[in-house]
C-alpha cells in the first residue's frame, strides 16, 4: 500500500514555502527549549550529532502518525480497533529505532547500562518519550482535521448560495421565457390570419404576392410549431423550407439570382434541431451578392451512409459595411445550438475571404 502525506485537502507533499517555515521555525523553537532545559538541569551538552539523531527520529514520528497512521487507519469501518494497533507497531518501531540509536550513540559498550537499569532508565523514558511525540501529532493531525472540515464547510455554504443565486436566475429566466412564450400565442395565430386574409383578398390582383405571402406564413408556422417532444425535426421539412426560402427570394428578385442548390441522400427519416440549415441558407441570401450568373452562389446539402450531414454554401459578398456583424451573430447563435444539442459531434469550417464566404458544416445526426 503506498501513501500520500496528505490529510484531505491539506496536502504537506505540496507545502508551500511559507507552510514550510513555519514548520521548520516551530521545530527550531522546540528543539531549542529542550536543549536549554536540559542544559541548566543537567549542565552539560551532548554532541551535536546526537541532537540530530534524536530530534531526526521524533520529528519522523511526529509527521509518520498524523500523516500516514492516523490518516490511513481513519479510513477503516473499524479504526477504533485499527488504530491502537497501529499505535502500538509505530512505538514498537521506534522504540527498537531508538535502541540502536543507543547502541551506536551512546556510551562505549562496556559502561552500557544492565538490562534491568536500561529498562528503568532508558527504555521505559524512551516509551514515554514516544507517546509523548504520537500525543503532540495526534493535536495537530486534529487541528489539521478541523481546519480542513472548516474549509469545506465555507466552501459548501458557497456553493449553495452560488445554486441558490443560479436557481433564482433560472426562475426569473423561466418566467420571462413562459411571458414571452403567451404573448407568442397571440401575436403568431393573429399574424397567420392576417397573412391569410391578405392572400385570400389580393389573389386575382397578383398571383406572385400571394404566392410568396403563402411560402412566408409556412417558414414561420415551421419555425414556431414543427418539432416534437425532442426539439427536432426531420431533415427534409428543413429543407422544404429552404427550398420555400429560396422561391420567396427569387419571387421578390425576378428569378434573378443565381443559386446551384442540391441535395441527397436520406433525408426523410433522419432528425436535426430546426433552423440550423434554415439560418445558415439565410445568410447566403442576407449577405450575398446572388446576381453574378458565371459566380453563382452554391448550395449543397448530403447525408451518407454513416447518417453524416454534410451542408457546403459558398456565395460572394455584397460588400455591405455592416455585413461582417450580422453574419456573425447569426454564425454565433448556430454554434451555440450546435454545441448545446451535438456536443463533440460537428465540425463548422468558415472561409471569410475578401470577395466570398463559404461555409462548411459536417454533423453526426
Amino acid at each position: 500500500m503506498t501513501f500520500r502525506l496528505q490529510l484531505g485537502d491539506y496536502n504537506t507533499g505540496k507545502l508551500g514555502w511559507k507552510l514550510l517555515f513555519r514548520h521548520v521555525l516551530g521545530w527550531v523553537i522546540f528543539i531549542t527549549y529542550e536543549v536549554s532545559f536540559i542544559r541548566f538541569s543537567v549542565g552539560e551538552f551532548s554532541p551535536v550529532s546526537d541532537y540530530v539523531f534524536y530530534y531526526g527520529l521524533n520529528i519522523m514520528l511526529f509527521y509518520f502518525h498524523a500523516h500516514v497512521l492516523l490518516s490511513a487507519g481513519i479510513k477503516y469501518k473499524r479504526s477504533y480497533i485499527v488504530i491502537p494497533i497501529f499505535i502500538a507497531l509505530e512505538l514498537a518501531v521506534y522504540l527498537f529505532l531508538k535502541y540502536a540509536m543507543d547502541e551506536l550513540l551512546a556510551a562505549p559498550k562496556e559502561h552500557f547500562p544492565a538490562t534491568r537499569l536500561y529498562i528503568e532508565k532508558l527504555l521505559i523514558p524512551n516509551l514515554f518519550r514516544g507517546i509523548y511525540m504520537a500525543g503532540v501529532s495526534t493535536l495537530y493531525w486534529a487541528v489539521l482535521r478541523m481546519i480542513v472540515f472548516t474549509k469545506r464547510v465555507h466552501q459548501t455554504e458557497t456553493n449553495q448560495l452560488v445554486i441558490l443565486k443560479e436557481k433564482a436566475e433560472v426562475e426569473r429566466n423561466l418566467a420571462e421565457a413562459m411571458n414571452a412564450y403567451l404573448q407568442q400565442q397571440i401575436n403568431p395565430h393573429f399574424l397567420f390570419n392576417t397573412l391569410t386574409f391578405i392572400h385570400n383578398t389580393y389573389y386575382k390582383y397578383s398571383a406572385e404576392a400571394s404566392q410568396c405571402v403563402l411560402l412566408l406564413v409556412d417558414i414561420m408556422r415551421f419555425s414556431l410549431d414543427d418539432v416534437d417532444i425532442r426539439g427536432k425535426t426531420t431533415l427534409d421539412k428543413e429543407i422544404e423550407q429552404i427550398r420555400n426560402f429560396i422561391e420567396l427570394n427569387q419571387l421578390r428578385f425576378d428569378y434573378e439570382l443565381y443559386i446551384d442548390f442540391s441535395t441527397s441522400g436520406d433525408l426523410e427519416t433522419q432528425q436535426i434541431i430546426p433552423l440550423i440549415l434554415l439560418t445558415l441558407t439565410e445568410n447566403i441570401f442576407k449577405h450575398g451578392n446572388l446576381k453574378t450568373k458565371h459566380t453563382e452562389a452554391k448550395l449543397h446539402i448530403t447525408v451518407n451512409d454513416q447518417n453524416e450531414l454534410r451542408f457546403y454554401s459558398w456565395n460572394l459578398k455584397k460588400h455591405e459595411p455592416e455585413n461582417r456583424r450580422l453574419r456573425s451573430i447569426g454564425i454565433k447563435n448556430v454554434i451555440k445550438r450546435l454545441e448545446y444539442n451535438y456536443p463533440h459531434q460537428y465540425q463548422l469550417h468558415i472561409e471569410d475571404e475578401d470577395d466570398s464566404f463559404g461555409v462548411e458544416l459536417t454533423m453526426q445526426l
